[in-house]
Order: C-alpha cells, then structure tokens, then sequence
C-alpha cells in the first residue's frame, strides 16, 4: 500500500520550500512521521526548526489550525471534513506500508476484513482541501 504525504498549513496554498522559516509541528524524534517530514524538508533545502513535538494527528490538525505552525502528515490520519482552519497540500511523496499478519490466517474473516479496509483508506485520489 502506497500512503500519500499532506502539508498543513494554516495559510493559503504554499510550496514546502516556502515554509523554511515556519515554526513546525513534528513527531517525536525516532519515529516514521519525524523521519519523513525531515527528509522532506532537506530535500527541499532546509531543515525544518520544531517549535512542537506531537505524535497525535488531531493535535497536529489542532495546533495548525491555531495557527502555531506547520506539519507534515500521512493523509491517512486525516478525516475528509475534519481539517477545518487548516489548509492541505498533496505533497509528491509516498509511503509505503505493509500489513503483516500470521501465515495462513489470511483467510480468516477478521484478518480478511482488516485488510480490506486498510486497503481501501489508501486507495483516494490526490488529496487537496482547505479548511
């Protein structure tokens, strides 16, 4: 499964490189989200200058909104309709993911129906909305 990347901005449409000296919002040092958002940055010509640390989504969403800084989020984390006061931009990146479960349990209901909605949350078109 392929999961794609959002920008939360509280402002009006910008390109990452824009955001060099933003205060941002990211994950806490170690995981996933901090690594990408990183990654996405130098790539993009800077290091990103943490002025908060969250691993929950709804604060990120909630501390953007508030106009306390940027971040960068799987698009997974955010509900369609629950990102009022914060702008998304698709970024060009993706993640991928696996779902790992025990060797011939496939077939069982709970792990086939688990499967299939992780799958289906993955499977939306470029996602760009403000808020």
């Amino acid at each position: 499964m392929n999961a794609q990347a959002l920008l939360l901005t509280s402002r009006r449409s910008v390109a990452l490189a824009e955001l060099r000296d933003a205060p941002w919002i990211l994950a806490t040092p170690g995981t996933v989200c901090h690594t990408v958002t990183v990654q996405l940055c130098r790539a993009a010509g800077f290091s990103p200058r943490a002025r908060h640390h969250a691993d929950d989504f709804t604060t990120v969403l909630s501390l953007v909104a508030a106009g306390l800084g940027v971040s960068v989020v799987p698009a997974m984390a955010v509900e369609e309709g629950r990102a009022g006061g914060v702008r998304l931009e698709a970024l060009p990146t993706r993640r991928r993911s696996r779902i790992a479960y025990r060797k011939g349990a496939a077939g069982h209901p709970a792990v086939a129906a688990f499967v299939a909605a992780i799958s289906e949350s993955c499977q939306f078109a470029p996602y760009v909305r403000s808020g």
